[in-house]
Order: C-alpha cells, then sequence, then structure tokens
C-alpha cells in the first residue's frame, strides 16, 4: 500500500521579517521510501498563516513581533516609492 507524508522539515527565518518553508513530500510502500521531494515557499509578515500545522505557526508568530512586522511595512512602502 503506497502512503503519503508531507512535513515541515526546515524553517529559516530571513532578512525583513520573511521565513522560508521546506516541505518534504515522501511516498511510502511497506515502510520504505520510494521517493522523496522537496518544495520551498517564502512567508511574509503581512500574510496569513492559519493554513500551516500550529507548532509552524508557533514559530513564526515568535519571530514576526510587531517591530518585524512595522519593519516589513516600511521596507514594502520604500520599495513601492522606488516603483512610483
Amino acid at each position: 500500500m503506497l502512503e503519503k507524508q508531507e512535513s515541515y522539515s526546515s524553517i529559516e527565518l530571513k532578512e525583513h521579517g520573511r521565513v522560508q518553508l521546506r516541505k518534504t513530500t515522501k511516498i511510502i510502500e511497506d515502510g520504505n521510501a520510494l521517493s522523496e521531494s522537496h518544495h520551498r515557499e517564502m512567508r511574509y509578515p503581512d500574510q496569513d498563516i492559519t493554513d500551516l500545522p500550529d507548532n509552524i505557526q508557533a514559530v513564526i508568530n515568535a519571530y514576526w513581533t510587531q517591530d518585524v512586522k512595522d519593519a516589513w511595512a516600511e521596507f514594502q512602502q520604500q520599495a513601492n516609492d522606488l516603483v512610483d
């Protein structure tokens, strides 16, 4: 019987409040891993993270203090000012 297992295998806290996540997907048959793949995604302080597992949300919320959120908003405003 085939089984698909997904888990977050890495959380990296980046500059400007960005968080990079690595999700690992394994296909298992009879206890043996047939394949393993990785997908990376970025999350930003102005994004909703309620779709993530509770333990991942806890790490991100600990990082995203109000100071980090304010710095992200300022960074975004500066980037928008350059474009205008």
